[in-house]
């Protein structure tokens, strides 16, 4: 094998795990963490997350459409260092949530309409994803020498990244150690998010172990599958893609009501590497139609073509070429690797059940990590390592199908404003908070302009304290 082989096959090896760990705080893949939110996952490599907001793209026209996808397929060229996207569906605090959107009763003569509309919001709650919300990071590592200059990479590497979600129309905002730990907390110790309390300072002075303020009671790994003194876990990966993926596919599998984590792992590779192994690849292939060529010339066989198989072959390394050298793909290994959580085994076989029918719908293999559970773990979980080698070679436009993207929601202290027909989640918004709060109502005659509109009005005046404003109101409606 030459030296360009080895150096490709290099770029997907995996991290090396914990053998035999002894306490559950060696699981946790990293060993010391800054007050930025750098994590050391090993010696010299040092890992950050950075939060991002999702955009309208199922939404938005074609064009529109194309737009998006081919400034993803930009900010994915920009990225040189290995990565990893991740969406969690994590735990969402109903009883907080309840408490933003539903109207609270004032002893007066309409607290039966507040209980009229908070029945209607419950309705609607339950017609979402209940209990459940949707958070996307981007976690980048980097081998550095020290933390120094892994955090003069990273501040160089944030100004770019920035600009180019802005262009996407999305924004993104580094963590910090307080907020990553909030993440790894809310997943060991999920139902328990209310009491995650940490302060770096008093960690640092008291000389204590991160890992030990976000640990859990005990894990336990199975072959197939390993459980928490929560929750029982699976650990999946797609086996096998097909030869298309709709741009869908990622929101089709983590839109399902239930608790889980999706990771998207990406390594580049090097554009000088890509063409040394393109090239090589190449070459092989002309040398075996050459032989083929000798053979059947050997036998008289002088006027028969090259085998279909070759054909075929030939012509796709020569269109990945093309595309390399003329239309800006690069080449990259990427794996797709998920956790999905559930409170019995039952539940759990038929998550991972509907899972698999929903990857044969796409023509994809989705199979559990057979005896990797806990590296797999370490590798979904956006601490920055990669314990598990199950990739493929993609190029840039292959990666825009697994598109991480959905619907904005709109979800602040507000106004219930409806159900989003995408997500199936409320709509609450404050006009308030808008540099201009006037609005337009459109809509077919019969399509409920008047009753959006008489609505809103409504839930503003039943959750009013304006005294004047609530005796004008109870004037004009002939109450009290």
């Amino acid at each position: 094998m030459s030296i360009f082989s080895d150096k490709f096959e290099q770029l997907k090896k995996a991290d090396k795990p914990v053998k035999s760990p002894e306490y559950l705080q060696q699981v946790m893949g990293f060993t010391r963490i800054s007050r930025d939110g750098i994590f050391e996952i090993s010696k010299g490599r040092y890992s950050k997350t950075y939060r991002f907001l999702d955009i309208n793209y199922v939404t938005a026209g074609s064009e529109e459409q194309v737009r998006i996808l081919q400034q993803y397929c930009k900010t994915m060229n920009a990225i040189d260092v290995n990565f990893k996207i991740t969406i969690n569906n994590r735990n969402k605090n109903m009883q907080e949530f309840r408490e933003n959107v539903l109207l609270k009763h004032k002893d007066d003569d309409f607290d039966w309409i507040r209980d009229a509309y908070n029945k209607i919001t419950e309705n609607r709650i339950l017609e979402g994803k209940q209990g459940i919300e949707q958070e996307r990071y981007l976690t980048v590592c980097v081998e550095r020498k020290g933390y120094e200059q892994a955090k003069a990479y990273f501040a160089t590497f944030e100004a770019t990244l920035k600009q180019n979600f802005a262009e996407l129309g999305s924004a993104i905002e580094p963590l910090n150690a307080k907020e990553r730990l909030r993440i790894l907390f809310n997943f060991y110790r999920m139902g328990d998010e209310e009491n995650f309390h940490f302060n770096f300072r008093k960690c640092l002075k008291r000389g204590g172990d991160p890992r030990n303020d976000i640990a859990g009671g005990y894990m336990k790994f199975y072959p197939g599958y390993f459980e928490t003194d929560r929750k029982k876990c699976r650990a999946l990966f797609i086996k096998k893609f097909p030869a298309s993926l709709p741009d869908t596919f990622i929101n089709e599998i983590t839109n399902l009501p239930v608790h889980s984590m999706t990771t998207i792992d990406i390594v580049p590779v090097p554009k000088d590497l890509t063409n040394r192994i393109l090239q090589k690849k190449y070459l092989g292939i002309e040398n075996d139609i050459l032989k083929q060529q000798r053979v059947r010339n050997k036998n008289n066989d002088f006027s028969s073509d090259i085998s279909y198989i070759k054909k075929v072959q030939k012509e796709k390394i020569e269109g990945v070429m093309d595309d390399v050298r003329e239309n800006d793909q690069n080449l990259f290994y990427v794996g797709v690797n998920m956790i999905v959580m559930a409170d019995t085994k039952e539940e759990l076989e038929s998550i991972t059940e509907t899972l698999r029918n929903m990857g044969n719908g796409r023509m994809c293999q989705i199979e559990p990590h057979y005896y990797q559970q806990m590296e797999a773990l370490n590798t979904v979980l956006p601490v920055g390592g990669r314990q598990v080698s199950t990739l493929r070679t993609m190029l840039t436009r292959d990666i825009a199908a697994l598109l991480p993207f959905n619907v904005q929601e709109l979800n602040e202290k507000g106004i219930c404003y409806g159900i989003n027909q995408v997500s199936h989640n409320l709509c609450i918004a404050n006009r308030k908070n808008l540099a201009n709060g006037n609005g337009m109502v459109f809509g077919i005659p019969g399509s409920g302009k008047s009753y959006f509109s008489k609505s809103e009005m409504l839930q503003v005046f039943l959750g009013t304290d304006d005294d004047i404003r609530a005796t004008c109101c109870r004037t004009i409606f002939s109450v009290g």
